[in-house]
């Protein structure tokens, strides 16, 4: 008798509005069907009016109770998680989640839940309902349901793999809600849980491609809910963080490098996040918001690697679309830059070189022929530079560093194909008669002139395998020991692998600027090596310019060896001008040049970018960070090839 009385004091407000339910159930409407409606409306509306027997409730949910669990995760209207001890109870409970099965934690309650998955509902539902002391509570205390969640190799909850697949997803809807109120401390606390990021980015890629073992285990619909979560949350976790402090480029080069595919399921995964999100582009197609996120995470963070800039290229050339082209062409402007020092980008010789490598020049033709006749080659679009502009721009960082050790030998390693793609679009009228276009060209045409080689003794043009360099100073090169020989027996004997004083001004060949080598053993390496580039074009640059040294020097009323002619490689074009050497010497210059200087030489000044970053920072305080350079070269040199122009019928030579 007293336990009917119990059951009737506890049921008594749901039966009472379930018959004010059924009694105002509107005609011709199944009582059946409704019913679940019916009662659910009556609970609700008992809750609004405070007739719900909280203390009972709780005491329900610590019992483990699956009715009122339930209950309480689908959404109970007028329940205050927090202040009524519902969500404290939950998180303790979910604390055993890795030590514990969950059998074993029903038997010490008591209770008859048959899965822990309504306890993840009700901190979604606590997280929505009451806001942000019940978020800054529950990402306090959820680190061993994080620890279990995104193990997603063993999948284990509770000691569980049925309950892990059970559970996945509302926890997955958790974090994403919790996330997308942009509330920093929140954020914080939850991503400092090792593993959580990570599972984040990994979740837009759990499809039957990347993750056949979780698509064979989950649900259909509860996996594609899951992708679509793990993407919008990466998105606004890659757009929210802060790229002008360390902790937000740190966070965002984390998520651009994440691996999407967990290296306990695959240990041999090296494909990243930018990557993944890349390759969705060619199967899916552009969309604005993941078009700003790989532009965030390559421009402000370079994260950038090898696969990347592949499948930059790869998708450059698939591109048809001139809406989008511009897109990849900022893309993969960024992509051969890389932040040195605090937000200082210079061009990386390793990027740009394996770019060049895999056809970022013959990309940039490509471009200009499909595009170059289109009206949105020169305009702005959508917050993005017009297409030229951005070609200008690669084609201009690839020339700051072309004489850089391996974007060089790139560029000599792609010179046919390159020349192929040259010569068949300078046939092309509509191109030619585009002065953009025409620009353009000539850029890529430029890269090819400065790169090679001849003979410092005999001036013959010298292909890559036949170039012989001094054993002393690597920096002269030669077609045979007969002309290395005679060179050295010329002057070269005098300032091979010397350093450079004023005393010496007139026979000195070699590096002027910086005075002193940087500190850093591998900046150095490369200094020298930009060294030997630079000195293995220098006759060919002299030669190829001979007329317009001739013809400067003649409007200067100069003889040749007074003359003094800077090449400057750091600008482009590349300026070639021919002045008089009283002007560019000091007075302790002047006194060592015209005293050990040669009447039957001129004197050049060769100048190119030190463009890579760790050159640069190790550049001496307060100088310019620039190679320069001096050689010496017989005036005859010019006569004697300006002859051979005349010769072979050159109608561009007008000099007398």
């Amino acid at each position: 008798m007293r336990v009917f009385i119990t059951l009737w004091y506890n049921l008594q407000p749901y039966i009472f509005f379930n018959i004010i339910a059924i009694n105002n159930m509107p005609p011709g409407r199944p009582p059946k069907k409704d019913r679940g409606k019916q009662r659910k409306a009556a609970k609700s509306l008992a809750a609004a009016n405070g007739t719900v027997n909280l203390s009972k409730t709780v005491f329900m949910v610590r019992k483990g109770d699956y009715k009122t669990t339930t209950l309480l995760g689908d959404g109970l209207d007028g329940i205050l998680y927090e202040q009524s001890g519902i969500l404290s109870t939950v998180l303790r409970f979910l604390k055993r989640c890795e030590n514990d099965t969950f059998i074993k934690v029903m038997l010490g309650l008591g209770g008859n839940m048959t899965t822990p998955q309504a306890w993840v509902r009700i901190l979604v539902k606590a997280e929505a309902v009451q806001g942000e002391s019940c978020r800054l509570q529950i990402a306090q205390s959820i680190g061993p349901l994080v620890r279990c969640m995104c193990n997603d190799t063993t999948r284990l909850f509770f000691k569980s793999n049925k309950h892990w697949g059970d559970t996945i997803q509302p926890f997955a809807a958790l974090i994403h809600n919790m996330i997308l109120h942009k509330d920093k401390d929140i954020n914080d606390t939850l991503l400092q849980y090792e593993g959580l990021l990570t599972s984040i980015v990994q979740w837009g890629f759990w499809d039957k491609k990347y993750r056949p073992d979780i698509a064979k285990e989950l649900k259909t619909d509860d996996r594609i809910n899951i992708v679509k979560l793990g993407k919008v949350t990466v998105k606004r976790l890659i757009m929210e963080a802060d790229k002008n402090t360390e902790e937000g480029r740190k966070r965002l080069e984390t998520i651009g490098t994440t691996p999407i595919i967990s290296k306990e399921y695959d240990t041999e995964c090296t494909i990243s996040l930018v990557v993944g999100l890349i390759r969705q582009i060619k199967i899916t197609d552009w969309t604005i918001d993941v078009s700003n996120c790989i532009r965030r995470l390559i421009g402000v963070v370079s994260c950038v690697d090898k696969d990347v800039i592949t499948e930059l290229i790869d998708l450059g050339f698939n591109t048809s679309d001139d809406k989008w082209v511009a897109n990849v062409a900022v893309l993969l402007h960024f992509m051969i830059l890389k932040d040195y020092n605090d937000g200082m980008f210079y061009s990386s010789d390793t990027r740009a070189a394996f770019a060049i490598r895999g056809g970022l020049v013959e990309l940039c033709l490509t471009f200009i022929e499909r595009f170059g006749s289109k009206e949105s080659f020169d305009r702005k679009r959508d917050n993005t530079s017009s297409l030229f502009f951005l070609i200008y721009k690669i084609l201009t960082n690839i020339h700051w560093i072309q004489l850089h050790e391996k974007t060089t030998k790139a560029i000599k390693s792609k010179r046919c194909s390159i020349e192929q793609e040259l010569a068949r679009l300078e046939q092309n009228a509509d191109i030619i008669n585009n002065v953009n276009c025409k620009m353009l060209l000539d850029m890529a045409r430029s890269m090819l002139d400065v790169n090679g080689s001849y003979c410092c003794r005999c001036n013959k043009s010298l292909s890559r395998t036949e170039v012989k360099l001094c054993n002393g100073c690597n920096q002269m090169s030669y077609c045979s020991r007969a002309c290395q020989k005679k060179d050295w027996l010329n002057g070269h004997n005098v300032t091979c692998c010397k350093t450079y004083t004023t005393k010496q001004a007139g026979q000195f060949q070699g590096r002027l600027l910086p005075k002193e080598s940087p500190s850093d053993e591998r900046a150095a390496a490369k200094l020298e090596a930009l060294e030997i580039n630079l000195s293995s074009v220098q006759l060919k640059l002299f030669l190829d310019h001979s007329e317009t040294i001739l013809n400067q020097a003649k409007a200067l009323n100069l003889p040749l060896h007074d003359c003094l002619v800077r090449f400057n490689l750091a600008t482009y074009p590349f300026e070639v001008t021919t002045e008089n050497n009283e002007n560019y010497r000091s007075l302790e210059e002047k006194t060592g040049f015209e005293s050990s200087r040669s009447k039957k030489h001129i004197t050049c000044i060769f100048i190119s970018c030190i463009h890579d970053g760790s050159l640069i920072e190790g550049q001496i305080e307060g100088q310019v960070p620039r190679l320069q350079m001096q050689r010496l070269f017989p005036h005859e040199w010019l006569s004697k090839r300006k002859e051979l122009q005349m010769n072979k019928g050159d109608s561009q030579c007008v000099l007398s």
